[in-house]
C-alpha cells in the first residue's frame, strides 16, 4: 500500500518472528512500533495518527521508503537491542536505549500525568514519591514504566495495555498510574469512564522519538541527517499551555526575564543599535536577508550578516545570561520594532520575527509596558531541538521610558515546568 510519492507503509498486526532490516533495499528502513492513540492508532485496517503523519512527510522529502510492524512495546525494544529491526517509535531519551541506538529529533511530546481515582485538588498534595508506601503503575515496556523504575519507586505493576492500567486504578488495585495526558482521556473516553472518575496531577514532558539501531545508522549514517533535517519542516504536533502552566512561568520565570530586559548594559547595546546610521534595512533588503537566513539556519550554518550578529555585544551580554533559570533556557533573543533580530546567544530560525504572534508585544506595550508579556504555547524549535514555550517582554529605555525592542526567552518546557510549580 503506497503511502505519499515514496513512503510504504505495511501494518504487521502480529509479530512472530525477526524482521530482516534491509529486505535487500539500502533505501529501505523497517521499524516497529505500538499502538497508542493518538499518536497512532487503527483505522479501518490502515495505521494512522500524528507521528504516521509526520514520518511519512519526512520520509517521503528524503525519498526513503519505511515499513511498519506493530508488536508491544517491550518486544519492539528487544529486537531493536538484537538488530532484528532498524528502529522503533514512540520512545522517550532514554538512557538505556542510547547504549544500543540512536535517536531522532522529535516527533511529538508527551505530557504525563499521575492518575488515581477519586477527586483531588492540587491543595491535597495526593502525589506519589519514591519510598513512600505507594503502588504505582505504568504500561509495560512503555518509556514510563522505565521512568519509574529508573526513580526508585518500589512496589510498581506493569499491565500489558493501558486499558487494563486505567482499570486497576479505578478498582483502586494500584494508588497511582504514570501515563501520557492525551493517551488517557482518549483511553478513558472509549472506555466510557466519566472524567470524574479520576485526578491527576503532572509529572514531566517526554519528547518522543524514533530510534534506529546502531549498526543501522553505521551503515547508513546520511539516512538518520537527513531526515533529522526533515522532520521540523514536517510539523510536530503544538500543545496548548494550561492555564496552571501560564500561571507558573509568570509566577516563577517572567520576574526573572524582566529583570534581565532592563539590565543596564542590555539596554544600553540596544539603545546603541537602534540608533545607529546604519541600523535601517529596506524591506526588500529584509525579505532577501530573512530568505537566505531560513535556508542555511536548517543545517546549522551563519550568513555573514547572521555571523556579525552572534559577535556583536548586544549578543555576548545575552550569552552571560545565568542563574536560576539556566537550566531550563534553550535561547534568549532580541528583536527590534521592526522585528529585525539584532543579538541572540544562538543562531535562530529566521531573521524576521514580525510576521509572528510574539510580534504583537509592541501592541501590548501601547496599553500598559509595565505588565506586557507574551507567552507562547508549546512547540518545537528547530534551532535547538527542544519543545519550547517562548515567553516575550519589552525592552524598555532607563533614559526615556520608550519601548525600544523585544527580548525572547525559549523555555524548555521538559525543564522548566516541573510538578512542584
Amino acid at each position: 500500500m503506497a503511502v505519499g510519492r515514496r513512503v510504504l507503509l505495511v501494518v504487521i498486526l502480529i509479530v512472530t518472528g525477526g524482521v530482516q532490516a534491509q529486505e535487500n533495499n539500502d533505501d529501505f528502513v523497517m521499524l516497529q512500533t505500538n499502538l497508542q492513540p493518538p499518536y497512532q492508532h487503527l483505522q479501518n485496517g490502515l495505521l494512522q495518527g500524528y507521528s504516521i503523519g509526520v514520518l511519512n512527510c519526512a520520509f517521503d522529502r528524503i525519498g526513503v521508503d519505511y515499513g511498519i510492524a506493530i508488536a508491544p512495546r517491550q518486544r519492539n525494544r528487544e529486537m531493536v537491542r538484537n538488530g532484528q529491526a532498524d528502529g522503533f517509535f514512540l520512545a522517550e531519551l532514554s538512557p538505556t536505549m542510547n547504549d544500543h541506538a540512536e535517536p531522532s529529533l522529535p516527533l511529538a511530546l508527551e505530557k504525563w500525568v499521575w492518575i488515581s481515582a477519586g477527586q483531588a485538588t492540587i491543595a491535597d498534595g495526593r502525589f506519589p514519591e519514591p519510598g513512600k508506601l505507594v503502588t504505582v503503575g505504568a504500561v509495560l515496556g512503555s518509556s514510563e514504566a522505565e521512568w519509574i523504575t529508573g526513580q526508585g519507586y518500589g512496589d510498581v505493576v506493569r499491565p500489558p495495555s493501558v486499558e487494563t492500567l486505567i482499570s486497576l486504578v479505578r478498582n483502586r488495585r494500584i494508588d497511582f498510574a504514570l501515563i501520557d495526558n492525551q493517551t488517557f482521556d482518549q483511553a478513558r473516553i472509549e472506555m466510557g469512564l466519566p472524567i470524574g472518575g479520576f485526578s491527576r496531577r503532572f509529572e514531566r514532558y517526554a519528547p518522543l522519538v524514533v530510534y534506529f539501531a546502531r549498526d543501522y545508522v553505521a551503515r547508513y549514517p546520511q539516512m538518520l541527517r537527513n531526515l533529522n533535517a526533515a522532520i521540523p519542516s514536517c510539523g510536530t504536533m503544538p500543545m496548548v499551555l494550561e492555564d496552571w502552566e501560564r500561571g507558573a512561568i509568570l509566577a516563577e520565570e517572567a520576574a526573572m526575564i524582566r529583570k534581565w530586559a532592563e539590565q543596564p548594559d542590555l539596554v544600553a547595546a540596544v539603545r546603541e543599535m537602534v540608533t545607529a546610521p546604519d541600523a535601517k534595512h529596506t524591506d526588500a533588503q529584509i525579505s532577501d536577508i530573512n530568505r537566505r537566513w531560513e535556508q542555511v539556519a536548517d543545517e546549522g550554518e551563519m550568513l555573514p550578516e547572521a555571523r556579525q550578529l552572534a559577535q556583536n555585544r548586544l549578543s555576548e551580554i545575552l550569552r552571560g545570561m545565568n542563574g536560576d533559570l539556566s537550566r531550563s533556557i534553550a535561547e534568549i533573543f532580541v528583536f527590534d520594532k521592526r522585528g529585525l533580530i539584532l543579538g541572540m546567544n544562538r543562531l535562530t530560525s529566521n531573521y524576521d520575527q514580525s510576521g509572528e504572534d510574539k510580534y504583537k508585544i509592541y501592541a501590548d506595550t501601547a496599553r500598559d509596558k509595565a505588565s506586557a508579556i507574551r507567552i507562547a504555547d508549546i512547540a518545537f524549535d528547530a534551532s535547538t531541538g527542544k519543545f519550547l514555550s517562548q515567553v516575550t517582554v519589552p525592552v524598555i529605555d532607563d533614559k526615556t521610558g520608550a519601548v525600544i525592542a523585544a527580548m525572547t526567552v525559549g523555555l524548555d518546557v521538559s525543564a522548566a515546568l516541573r510538578p512542584q510549580s
